[in-house]
Parts: C-alpha cells; structure tokens; sequence
C-alpha cells in the first residue's frame, strides 16, 4: 500500500543530554556502555564500544551517510542466543498477559472515540499465542538495532504494522505524566470502589482479579454513569492486559489517569507507546538467559509473524466481517487471525522446528509487503490516516519507556531501497536502565523533556524517502549483512545438538525432525560458503558467530559429507521400517475384547486432511501434531490431562 509521506527539515540532535539517576532493572548488567554521570553521558557514548565509527548525526542520518562497522553485534550483551551455541538448554518463556474484560455494545461509542475499537474486536475472540514462536523469535532479537537478525535480512515491528494490524492512533500526545498520585482514591473518583487492601499489592498496582470481580460484565438496564465506569475498567483491561502487561502479571495503575476523562482518551499516541513497550520487554529478555518471563504486547508480535512469515503460521479462519456503515467501525487487518489456534502441541518440539524454519527461511519466503494490495477503502480510516508517519525518526515514549525507532534498517517492508549498510543510528542503551523502581513519584514529562520534544517535532523528522526497492541490490545488501551479524542460530561444532537428545527406536514422533539437522548445515553453512569462496574467502568479523567463521574448506567437506551419509542413512531406515510394518501386518492377529487397554485404534487427524488440500504455506503443521501411525497398528491407551493454557499433555 503506497502512501503520501510529509516531508520535513533535517533536525539533528543536542549535542549532550542531561541524564537523570538511572535505576536498575533487567537489564542492568547487560548494557554497553558504563553508566556515567547524569550531566556527562551523552547519546554518541552509549554503544561507543562496539561501533568502531560513529555517525555525526545519531537521529536523522540521510541514506547517503555511509556507517562501516565490522560488526552489529555488541560482544557484551550476555544475549538469550548464545546459549545455543554453547548446546546450554533454554527454556521457553513464560508468556504474561490478560484477556480484556467482556464487550457490550454500549461500550462502542466510547471506544471509537478513543481509538480503540479495532483492538477490542480483535480481543473478543482473541488468538492463541504461541509459546514457542515467540520465544524463537526472542532468540532473533537484536538489542543493537532493534530488529530481528533473520536469515534474509532485517525486519522489525513497525509503526505501519500497528496501524494496520491493530488500528491504534499514531498521531497524538506521547502516553507519558506524572506518577505522583493518590491512585487508590483516583481508583475510586474513576471506578467507584475502593480497592484498598489486598488487591493493591503497591502503591500503583492492581490486581486483576479484583478488576474482573467488578466489572466483567455489564450489568442490564444501568445509567450513564455505571457505564461510563465499565468502560474505563474495560479500557483499563485493554491497556494493561494486551497493549502493556509487564513480566509480573500485575495492572499497573499509572495509565488511569489518561482514561480519567473519556473524550480525551483518544488524543494519545497509544500506536507508539504499545511499539515501545513491545521494544523494551524484547530488549530485556532478549539480553538475559534468567527472565522466564516477557510481557508487552504479543498479540502484536505474533500478528506481525503470522503476516510475514510462514514460520508456525495457523490457517486462516476467515471470520465473518459484520457490515457497518460507520467507517470507524470497519476491522482492521488483525481481525482475519480472529479465533486461530497455534500448531505448538508439543511447544518444545516446535520450539527447535521454529529454530530451523528460521534458518532456512528464503527470502522469498517472506511477506515483505503484506499489506500492499489491500484497499484503503475496506479498512478503518486510523489505518492509513497516520501512513505519513511510518517513516519518521522520532523516540517511542511511555512513561520511564523511551526506545529508538529505526525505520531506516527495513526500508523493504515499505517497499523502499534499502541503503548498504543501513544509516547508523544508536539504539541509546542507557535508556534500557531507567525504570520506575525507586522513582514512584516521579515527572517523567519532566524527566523525558527532550524527548517529548522530539516526538512534537515527528513530521519534521520524517526519514527522506528514497526509491522504489530493486530486486538487483539484494545479493549486495545480503554480503553484507552475513559479515556483520549471525544469520544462522545452530552449533558450529556438532551437528547432533540441534537434533536433541537421542531417541528411541521407537519414538517416531521426532524421526521427521531428527533428520532435519544434517539439512540444516546444507543450507546455512554449504550455500553461504559457496558465496564465501566466491568472493575471495572474505571472512567474517570475530564477534559474528556464525558457521561461516570457521574453517572454510574443512566445514565445507564436513557438511557435504553429513548430508550424503545422512540422505543414505534416512532412506535405509525408512526401507527397514516399512519391511518391518508389512510384517507386522501380515502377522497381526485379532486382540481379546476384554482387553480394554489395547482397543483404540489412531486414526488419520482430519486437521491433517484439511491442510493436504490447503495452499497455505504453513509447513510446521505436519510435524507439530502428533504422528499417525499406520491403519491397522494399536498403540496402549494412556491418560492425558489439560495444562493450564488448554493443551493435552501426556504425563509419561
């Protein structure tokens, strides 16, 4: 979808910063830089030890400003990634969030107003979220640059997608105020009852518990007034339980404030706070083996997956659209996943196929531009009302939040050149230690002031358009990009890690999977070496981890020749255990009736015959869902049970 982009005046930023008392949090011992002294750091000095050259201009660097660094990665970050190349289990995160409150239609009007309807019609039959894709993902996070390292380049959560996806307002006030409240008695002045007690863990938290205790559901025939208090605790529910649910499970009080008065809720930008957020809880957890848990919005990330990549992709339900004539009431582009289940039964199993599917991805295989061939007219006007600011350079803010947008890394996804190398931008890491911890009253209008400046200034610091993207300069881009970051997340050593612990004969559930590992170096390691060898053996940075910072030659054979004995070995297997079934059915006789632990017979997964005649390209299901063994077999029946999140689990 093209869209007219206001131009703007070039506006660089202050020379040094004040900063305030930084505060500890997640990150604290994984930062780039040494803190320094609120009066002495400034924005140049926060990654200066792992960018040989800095850009004389950190905010709006125009696409002819080359940056060469010999590596993005900053060596310091003790990242979630490394663990698998130091075959070190890691464990899947614990996703933290909260479904909203029940919807009445007379919270409509409301909503509208304020921006927010197109997510409350999403959350009413809101997604499965996928515990193992999102945790591969966190793996591909990059605190440095704020985007995914893929296998085929860069690509990041953008502004474009919170518009389209979710229909959440860009332009507006930053969500950002002053903390300094009574919020047990502005909880009673919003939402007439006193929730002192238990049910306020802090100062400014809230369970939510108590909130869906109060206002689940409206009540029949009730006045203005209750209404009006129904709908702040529905907003209430939609901002801390899927815009910004932190990694503690809590709702915190300090957005209730800005949804005090109801007809100035929709004057915030809560499009650039929810992209904030998401940035920070990815940043935190992406930089730490030890935080089990992420928070932030990931119904956005996991929309924005399922848009463009074909990695763990559901089918599409296709829901049925009510018809309106309010333009305002029209669903945004989210609204098509409505009611999709994930395909991670067996999310750790999926969890290492995630890992693979991503290393193998194509570029080809990537929706670059999802939303380029739908009509504007058929979505909500706060999808394409905001386009002029996709492309800005402004700082995301929310509250102690303040994160870097970079648009400039995926100028593809918006069907944009993409210069070589990217224009060099820090992503202010320092930032990632200013949290509300120790500051409970804190001004962070105040504290932020020139920040918030710079977000005033947003269409002044739009990023110079350039020209239409051009197939010819990927190989270019992607040369590049192989020698500065890690593409590939296997183990450069062992070709058993990735595979797992060693099966049993007869474990055929993961016989598909073991056999993908040997591919793997195939891909990753015999084409990228090809192009390696081609260009003259150019090797990579020390700080790039990847295969092809071995030895060239030596991993060359030793791929080739793991991927012949590996095609040999898999097709002797499958000869024997297919002369082993016929055998087996040729002597199969009938069981006794009262044998009631030997009577139920697998048959064929109808979700398994649907996605035969499907076309759409989502290779995970076949081999998340369960194996089906052939007609005729029996297996033992065993006693399962549901986990917590609705999934059958086996207990042996």
């Amino acid at each position: 979808m093209s869209s007219k982009r206001g131009g703007g005046g070039r506006r660089g930023r202050g020379c040094g910063r004040g900063r305030s008392a930084l505060a500890e949090n997640d990150m604290d011992f994984h930062e780039t830089s040494t803190p320094s002294s609120p009066s002495t750091t400034s924005d140049k000095e926060d990654n200066v030890e792992f960018t040989p050259q800095q850009s004389p201009l950190p905010c709006l660097v125009s696409p002819s400003v080359e940056h060469v660094s010999n590596t993005l990665l900053n060596p310091k970050i003790n990242h979630r990634s490394d663990a698998i190349f130091g075959d070190q289990a890691v464990e899947q995160l614990k996703l933290r969030h909260h479904k909203p409150l029940k919807f009445h239609e007379r919270y409509r009007p409301y909503l509208r107003d304020a921006g927010l309807l197109g997510l409350s019609q999403i959350c009413q039959k809101m997604p499965q979220l996928d515990k193992a894709l999102i945790t591969a993902l966190v793996e591909r996070w990059r605190p440095e640059t704020h985007s995914f390292h893929l296998a085929s380049g860069e690509m990041t959560v953008t502004l474009q997608d919170v518009s389209m996806l979710l229909a959440l307002p860009i332009d507006g006030r930053p969500v950002c105020s002053t903390t300094d409240h009574d919020y047990a008695q502005m909880v009673i002045d919003c939402l007439g009852h006193d929730p002192r007690g238990p049910s306020m863990p802090g100062k400014s938290f809230l369970h939510y518990k108590w909130l869906k205790k109060h206002f689940y559901e409206l009540p029949e025939g009730t006045d203005d007034q209750t209404v009006e208090r129904h709908v702040r605790a529905y907003i209430l529910s939609l901002l801390c339980g899927v815009l910004f649910p932190d990694g503690t499970g809590r709702m915190s009080l300090i957005y209730l404030p800005l949804i005090a008065d109801l007809s100035l809720v929709g004057t915030y930008s809560w499009g650039s706070a929810v992209l904030a957020f998401l940035y920070r809880s990815l940043c935190s957890v992406a930089s730490s083996h030890n935080i089990k848990n992420i928070g932030g919005s990931l119904l956005l990330l996991q929309l924005w997956s399922w848009e463009r990549s074909h990695v763990g992709r559901p089918l599409v339900r296709s829901p049925v659209c009510p018809e309106t004539d309010i333009p305002q009431d029209v669903l945004p582009v989210g609204f098509r996943w409505v009611g999709a289940r994930t395909q991670s039964e067996n999310a750790t199993r999926c969890l290492k196929q995630y890992r693979d599917e991503l290393n193998l991805q194509r570029a080809d295989q990537v929706k670059w531009e999802p939303y380029l061939h739908i009509e504007s007219s058929s979505l909500p006007l706060l999808c394409t009302k905001d386009a002029d600011l996709w492309l800005t350079q402004a700082p995301l803010i929310n509250f102690p939040i303040v994160e870097m947008y970079l648009p400039e890394r995926v100028m593809r996804q918006f069907g944009l050149r993409q210069s070589i190398p990217p224009p060099f931008r820090p992503t202010l890491q320092a930032l990632h230690r200013i949290s509300r911890r120790g500051r409970e009253r804190e001004n962070w209008e105040e504290t932020h002031h020139e920040y918030i400046q710079e977000w005033e200034a947003r269409r002044q610091r739009i990023f110079p358009e350039s020209e239409q993207y051009d197939p010819s300069s990927y190989e270019e881009y992607l040369h590049w990009y192989s020698g500065v970051t890690r593409r590939y997340l296997v183990p450069s050593i062992s070709d058993d890690v990735e595979a797992g612990p060693s099966l049993q004969p007869d474990d055929s559930i993961d016989l598909q999977y073991q056999a993908k590992a040997p591919m793997i170096r195939k891909a990753d390691v015999l084409h990228d070496l090809g192009e390696i060898k081609e260009n003259g053996g150019s090797a990579t940075s020390p700080h790039v981890e990847s295969a092809a910072a071995q030895d060239m030659p030596l991993l060359l054979l030793e791929a080739e020749q793991n991927i012949v004995d590996a095609d040999q070995e898999a097709q002797h297997q499958e000869e024997e255990e297919l002369h082993m079934v016929d055998d087996a059915t040729m002597t199969l006789e009938p069981m006794d009736e009262e044998d009631n632990g030997f009577n139920n017979v697998i048959c064929p997964c109808p979700s398994l015959e649907l996605e035969e005649h499907s076309h759409s390209a989502t290779p995970a299901i076949d081999e998340c869902d369960t194996a089906t063994p052939a007609p005729g077999s029996a297996i033992p029946q065993q006693s399962t049970s549901v986990d917590q999140d609705g999934h059958l689990e086996n207990p042996n």
